[in-house]
């Protein structure tokens, strides 16, 4: 397997490769590429600490004895503006992987994994990838269970070696954590088929999939859901939940949504809002009516206000009709369908539900609202960090 980490202003890119060192080796071969990638238009100061990286991760490489984890940096300090950001560096570092992959007959079974440089991750990190996948000989890609640090003493505890963060910036990742808990456990639960998290520095694919889907975009925001949706055409997206990544919680405006945003809005704003519950109602409504489109080409009930806005007069009238014409049985309709309602238009009807139907609710609010729709208990307080923690709790149990 090939780890690859996009590499961009990071301070501690030394601190995540001693981590990822000090793992357990797994059976097979496993090795690391960093990509550590400027702009054209960066600011000086960025350049430089792209610079003082490289120059540290080199000494520290220069340092080590013989290791079992071969540890490859690239460096591109002038990428054009239209292409630099993440994707261009994740996608830079896996077509590399594959090729390295291939040259060693590994171009199908090989492992694509991707991290971020400031992460940590638990010791059973190259082992339990490893033995998942052969577990799961068919997957196409796995997502990788994740938790951020909650506090200053869990940040210590991961070793990372920058000064912990206020804590508003930890109760602002607990709430955006609980977010993405929150809408990934709504999905599951409505039964829609790509319910689970695409995490950039958490997920892990099979180099045969990377190829058939065209491997990575370059999306400077948004790539690692783009892809990992896209991988999951080609069968499912398994969870692994023995092993932990641990992201670093950080304010950030590098790009205009995600973890940083986030973090950003909760601490300006005190609170951060979600998509309402009542939106996955509307889903589940829609997932209820396949069998009977594929039947009669019409919903065996009215639609919800806000799907049957969103779907308009087309659903009907030409979606509908050329899915069933395309589809030899229920089975064959109910696959195309949902590569139509996938998870982009899962997100688009989201987005339109809240902006102009239903509204935002807080998140806290949302999840217990979901909790009470699941038969599930409630804990004991309302606090964001402890519902969080049930929420880790039912992923790692289902």
């Amino acid at each position: 397997m090939v780890v690859v980490i996009p590499c961009h202003d990071e301070p501690d890119l030394v601190g995540t490769l001693g981590r990822l060192a000090n793992c357990e080796p797994p059976l097979g071969q496993a090795e690391v590429i960093v990509v550590i990638n400027g702009s054209e238009k960066d600011a000086p100061a960025v350049t430089r600490q792209n610079l003082r990286t490289l120059s540290q991760a080199t000494g520290w490489l220069a340092k080590r004895s013989d290791h079992w984890l071969p540890i490859h940096l690239l460096h591109f300090p002038d990428v054009p503006p239209k292409h630099a950001g993440v994707g261009q560096a994740r996608k830079t570092g896996m077509d590399e992987a594959l090729r390295r992959l291939a040259a060693v007959g590994q171009a199908e079974d090989g492992l694509l994994v991707c991290y971020d440089a400031d992460c940590r991750c638990s010791a059973n990190y190259f082992t339990s990838i490893e033995s998942h996948f052969a577990k799961h000989p068919h997957a196409p890609g796995c997502s990788i269970h994740f938790e951020h640090p909650l506090d200053a003493g869990e940040w210590a505890a991961l070793d990372f070696d920058d000064a912990a963060p206020g804590q508003e910036v930890f109760d602002g990742i607990a709430a955006y954590e609980l977010h993405l808990r929150y809408h990934v456990r709504a999905q599951k639960f409505i039964g829609f088929p790509y319910g689970f998290h695409t995490i950039g520095s958490a997920m892990a694919v099979r180099a045969w999939a990377y190829v058939k889907q065209g491997g990575m975009n370059r999306r400077q925001a948004g790539e690692d859901f783009y892809f990992l949706q896209k991988i999951s055409w080609l069968g499912q997206v398994t969870k692994l939940t023995g092993v932990t990544v641990h992201p670093s919680p950080r304010l950030s405006d590098r790009v205009p949504f995600g973890t940083g945003k986030a973090v950003g809005d909760y601490v300006n704003k005190g609170e951060l809002t979600t998509y309402p519950l009542q939106a996955y109602h509307d889903v589940q409504w829609l997932l209820g009516q396949v069998e009977a489109l594929w039947e009669t080409g019409k919903p065996s009930s009215d639609a919800p206000e806000a799907m049957a806005r969103f779907l308009g007069d087309d659903f009907l009238g030409s979606v509908v009709p050329e899915i069933r014409a395309n589809s030899g049985g229920s089975g064959a309709f109910r696959k195309r369908f949902f590569r139509w309602f996938n998870a982009f238009l899962l997100m688009k009807f989201l987005n339109f539900a809240r902006d102009k139907v239903h509204g935002p609710a807080v998140v806290e609010e949302a999840a217990l609202k979901l909790l009470e729709w699941m038969g599930m208990p409630r804990p004991s307080s309302g606090r964001t960090v402890d519902l969080l923690r049930q929420f880790r709790r039912m992923e790692k149990e289902s």
